[in-house]
């Protein structure tokens, strides 16, 4: 009799075993760890909701075709004038207010990237893009439907390296927004380690302006109308 429930036991594991198919198997994805851009750079990658960020901004100075992007040197013209040249620039990392006690590395806060480059369309990584304002609309929802309503902008601030006007946030879920600060116009970075900025792929063409997304001394996220000739870093998002 225990040898007819033994081998019972056995047939009934053997017939679950085959009813498993390949596609049960696939059903189930590994998680997105890190993703590399043209340049070699790799990047972390966090999971919020039904979207996919970089937890990084991007530091590409190529195209995902491998073209060169024009690295920006004083003189040249960043955007105000009528030369429609793609530039980038390394964010300002000069640290004056001592926030860091070690020097902070050159790409530290991600490269800056002027209108003419952003309006490329070449410089997310393939199968990334830059973010719509609705993709920050539903990571600001996310957010507030799990507990930091009122105070998304200071979780996604990080803890640290915040200058006193814009105070340090509570990086609460982990998404290690830096204050990349800004590009002005006549190309020089401003408010570095102050504010964060980045670019949304939303442009008015007719008052010349780009949609950014603000973290700077308010609790919540802010949405600016920037002139276009404002350069900004980029957090790139899974299509």
């Amino acid at each position: 009799m225990k040898s007819l429930i033994r081998l019972n036991v056995i047939i009934l594991l053997s017939i679950i075993s085959f009813g498993c198919t390949d596609d049960d198997a696939n059903t189930i994805e590994d998680p997105i760890l890190t993703l590399t851009d043209v340049d070699g750079n790799v990047y972390n990658t966090i999971t919020i909701g039904d979207q996919v960020w970089m937890l990084e901004n991007l530091k590409t100075t190529s195209y995902n075709d491998g073209a060169p992007i024009n690295e920006y040197t004083f003189g040249n013209d960043w955007h105000n004038g009528n030369t429609q040249i793609d530039y980038y620039q390394w964010a300002d990392t000069f640290d004056l207010n001592n926030q860091f006690d070690e020097e902070l590395p050159f790409d530290y806060y991600g490269a800056m990237y002027n209108h003419f480059a952003i309006e490329s369309g070449k410089l997310a990584p393939e199968g990334w893009r830059i973010p719509t304002v609705e993709d920050y609309m539903e990571l600001e929802s996310y957010l507030a439907n799990n507990g930091q309503s009122g105070t998304e902008g200071e979780a996604l601030k990080t803890t640290t390296g915040w200058l006193d006007i814009a105070g340090n946030g509570t990086d609460a879920i982990g998404f290690k927004g830096l204050p990349n600060g800004y590009i002005h116009a006549f190309g020089g970075p401003t408010l570095g380690g102050g504010i964060c900025t980045w670019a949304t792929n939303q442009v008015d063409v007719q008052n010349g302006t780009r949609t950014s997304i603000n973290l700077f001394n308010e609790p919540t996220l802010m949405y600016a109308n920037n002139a276009i000739q404002i350069g900004a870093g980029i957090r790139c998002i899974k299509d």
